[in-house]
């Protein structure tokens, strides 16, 4: 049949099975698309036009490789309900569950200029952060994650805000276990956080973007972002697996909702970890960034999550920041297991171009969350000057304590 790229949505595999792998990704294309004709006669003009084909196969050693395959455009509803047809169509379906394949993961997908334009991308991304924040263009942003993760009232988070800001952060998010309890209320907490960022703002002149957590079930995920803007947030952040995936779309779409989104990817891994099965985290991240994520997270380089080598980050952050069309890019946010002493080979990396998410790295400065947020701030300082961090803590008391242990 000869399908364009133009018209449909290309998808790659890797495979492993005992069957050839071309067989396999016929059998994939059809179990996708149409199925086997089942009507009176030879199949309609329509069957034809909606079936999928095996683009190419890549053998790399018997029985594994990767395919590629195209799926017709004319299958999905793009106008409706855009993001289920891609997740129907090349994870949802039978691809992950056939017999004649022991491994199977889908390791990235490509979309037409014409199906783009039906996913809103970011609203802010870096530029828009920056702007929000009157921030110049090559500082870094440095934000921090509430800590610990639970059992903190109202007042402490704004404490912990207020110490934060006055140390130099420019974002602060809710870890994702902060999950409005009735200890710790979301109104409550955004309010007090609120009336702490405005007080740190008047001291230091620096605007502080705050994303409380308000992840909740689907049907209440509008009125509880609606909750926490009325009491004064400037930013939110969504646990897209278990609010859905159109979580994201649901609070990108919303005009009355004008402020950067926090993807939060906790899950990713369940479905990304195992090697040559499930879903790639390229691939979860394209997701993100199409359904209009501002931030999403990158693993630190010599931090403690996985996904942390150069090779894998700079694959993310690739994905994220590449050009796609009419897409905005996403902002990498650079977090777990951040701390003064990785941030300059991280931001050697990355560039300034990105969001620094220290939690522990700041909240465990023997001086406490100000001197660690100066800290953090210093060893930028020093990476944007090229001084080596044993010179620049002479002069800088914050940095030396956060390097040597010291007490204060």
């Amino acid at each position: 049949m000869g399908l364009s790229q133009d018209d449909c949505l290309f998808a790659t595999y890797y495979i492993e099975a005992k069957d050839d792998l071309y067989s396999v990704a016929r059998a994939i294309a059809e179990i996708e698309t149409t199925g086997k004709w089942s009507g009176p006669g030879e199949p309609s003009a329509l069957f034809r036009e909606c079936q999928g084909e095996v683009a190419a196969v890549r053998e790399f050693a018997p029985g594994k490789g990767e395919i590629d395959l195209l799926f017709p455009l004319v299958n999905l509803n793009l106008e409706e309900v855009p993001f289920p047809s891609l997740w129907l169509t090349m994870v949802g379906g039978g691809t992950h569950a056939l017999l004649a394949y022991s491994k199977s993961r889908l390791l990235d997908f490509r979309l037409p200029p014409k199906a783009l334009a039906h996913f809103p991308g970011p609203r802010f991304g870096i530029e828009g952060t920056r702007r929000l924040l009157g921030a110049p263009p090559d500082e870094v942003l440095i934000g921090t994650i509430i800590k610990p993760t639970a059992g903190l009232t109202p007042a402490q988070v704004a404490e912990i805000c207020y110490q934060a800001a006055v140390g130099g952060v420019r974002f602060i998010k809710d870890d994702e276990k902060m999950l409005n309890p009735a200890y710790c209320p979301l109104a409550e907490r955004v309010r007090l956080v609120n009336q702490s960022l405005r007080r740190a703002e008047e001291e230091t002149g620096r605007r502080v973007l705050y994303a409380p957590h308000i992840t909740t079930n689907p049907d209440r995920l509008r009125d509880n972002a609606y909750i926490a803007l009325e009491n004064g947030a400037t930013a939110l952040m969504v646990n897209f697996f278990a609010s859905g995936f159109a979580s994201l779309e649901t609070l990108a779409c919303d005009p009355a909702i004008n402020v950067p989104i926090y993807a939060h990817c906790g899950g990713k891994e369940a479905l990304s970890r195992a090697p040559g099965q499930g879903v790639d985290p390229n691939v979860v991240a394209k997701f993100a960034r199409l359904l209009g994520a501002d931030y999403f997270r990158v693993s630190t380089l010599g931090g403690y999550l996985v996904g942390g080598s150069r090779e894998e980050a700079l694959s993310l952050a690739s994905v994220l920041q590449g050009p796609l069309e009419a897409i905005r890019a996403t902002v990498p946010a650079v977090s777990g297991g951040l701390n003064p002493r990785n941030l300059p080979g991280n931001l050697a990396v990355f560039g300034s171009d990105v969001l620094v998410l220290a939690g522990s790295g700041i909240t465990e400065h023997p001086m406490g969350v100000a001197a660690g947020t100066t800290a953090l701030r210093q060893a930028a300082e020093a990476f944007r000057a090229g001084i080596p961090l044993g010179e620049y803590i002479r002069d800088h008391v914050e940095l030396r304590l956060a390097l040597t242990n010291e007490k204060a």
